[in-house]
């Protein structure tokens, strides 16, 4: 299940029997666990590399709460599930106000504990994997805006460590609200111009009949309206970087002496012939395919391989949903503070439910629901309830995607496939089998194993 070596789970049950049976499952999936009989001794434990922790809730000594709160405080990337019997969900709540990851109701069934463990590793490796790479940027609180360890995310930060500190021109492409601005921030933070200015130009929003004298500036009486000199951006960013934000709607007559600009790292004002030396480092941005642009005759090709140097390409939330964990509960901390709500933490149904949403506008989007969400509670955890309808009606089951790209076991991913294609066929077994192309015995045998409703 997983690579050498071997994670390592703590396991905390006061129960003999009961810690005995859950060791050998957990060991047989893959883990490696470290057993403990009561939270007295897991406290000495905690610090052994442990990468998750499963523990029950009633113990004598010290119980699953206080361990917990310990954890919380000695080794905040660990997840801890708690473990609690039958009408003690209240408790258990409680938890998970407290930092639990999830809980478990015992008897636990072993399929949904190996699940449960698998999602809180993944947290964990986010967590951990995430913090190495802040710690390796030579400015690591610059990074710490840029939520993620899901691959595509690791690739963009790592491309950022190595491109920050260069010349070099960027071209940042991504669909709208996947932070291409953020990106430019860090890339100008993490050099060596970090003291000088930081200067955006966003294209779509300046009228194209002053975006010129937006960049290059104008002197006074260079046309109607121009009543004083003003300096345009570049002279602005001088020593610095210069962000132009959405290039792909600038146009085409103004891209030639962008280029120039580019080129000869001098500028003419409007209404003037003289030209001023400027060292400015130029980050582009984009939501369009400016290769498509450049083929339909809108965007210079010269300019395109220009700017082109360096490229990152920002994943649209979709596709890195393995983060939504991490951005969820990152505004929900920032946004709390600054609204001054109770709101702490998402339960897993609506975790679920915010994790299967697709997000059109992507982190942007995903930030505004949670901020109208937490405006208005006045409660410790979001739950469904507090959602919009739109999520509300989200499946909370995990998308195939989701638990593909997560690093979910093969049997976990049989087990969905095989829920899903139920709940289509509407429990019709034959028509179920007939489409996964497996006998019915074999399904219903697959049903039997993993405890399925059908």
């Amino acid at each position: 299940m997983t690579d050498s070596p071997k994670v390592r789970i703590l396991l905390v049950e006061d129960d003999a029997g009961s810690r005995e049976t859950t060791k050998s499952f957990l060991e047989r999936s893959g883990f490696e666990v470290l057993a403990a009989e009561d939270g007295a001794r897991a406290l000495q434990r905690l610090s052994e590399g442990v990468a998750v922790v499963v523990t029950d809730l009633k113990m004598p000594r010290v119980d699953g709460m206080q361990l917990l709160k310990f954890a919380r405080q000695e080794a905040p990337h660990t997840p801890v599930i708690i473990l609690t019997g039958q009408g003690s969900e209240e408790a258990a709540v409680e938890a998970l106000k407290a930092g639990a990851f999830h809980y478990l109701t015992k008897p636990v069934n072993p399929q949904q504990l190996r699940h449960v463990v698998q999602q809180a590793l993944d947290r964990f490796q986010m967590a951990t994997e995430i913090a190495a790479l802040h710690q390796r940027l030579s400015e690591s609180a610059t990074f710490e805006t840029i939520i993620g360890a899901s691959a595509p995310m690791r690739k963009v930060l790592e491309t950022i460590s190595v491109a920050a500190d260069t010349v070099s021109t960027v071209l940042i492409s991504g669909e709208t609200g996947t932070g291409k601005e953020l990106v430019a921030r860090a890339l100008h933070l993490g050099s060596s111009r970090r003291a000088k200015p930081f200067v955006v130009v966003n294209c779509p929003a300046i009228p194209e009949s002053l975006i010129e004298s937006e960049l290059f500036g104008h002197v006074k009486g260079a046309f109607t309206g121009a009543m004083d000199d003003r300096v345009g951006k570049f002279v602005a960013a001088d020593g610095g970087t210069l962000l132009i934000d959405e290039i792909g709607d600038m146009q085409l007559g103004l891209q030639a002496k962008l280029l120039r600009a580019i080129e000869t790292r001098q500028v003419s004002p409007i209404g003037t012939n003289k030209e001023t030396q400027v060292d400015v480092r130029i980050i582009a941005s984009t939501h369009q395919d400016l290769q498509n642009l450049v083929m339909e005759g809108k965007f210079r090709e010269d300019l395109y391989y220009r700017l082109n140097v360096v490229q990152v390409a920002l994943p649209p939330l979709r596709e890195r949903r393995e983060d939504i964990a991490l951005l969820v509960r990152a505004f929900i901390d920032e946004l709390a503070a600054r609204h001054k709500r109770p709101v702490h933490d998402v339960t897993p149904a609506a975790l679920a439910r915010l994790q299967n949403f697709d997000w059109p506008g992507n982190v942007r989007q995903l930030r505004n629901t949670l901020e109208s969400i937490i405006v208005l509670s006045t409660r410790e955890l979001i739950d469904v309830a507090d959602l919009p309808v739109p999520l509300r009606d989200v499946s909370d089951a995990p998308t195939l995607q989701s638990l593909i790209s997560a690093g979910t076991s093969l049997p976990d991913i049989e087990q969905e496939v095989i829920r899903q294609t139920l709940e289509r066929t509407h429990g019709n077994r034959a028509e179920t089998a007939q489409i996964l192309g497996i006998s019915g015995r074999t399904l219903q045998r697959r049903i039997k194993d993993y405890n399925l409703p059908f």
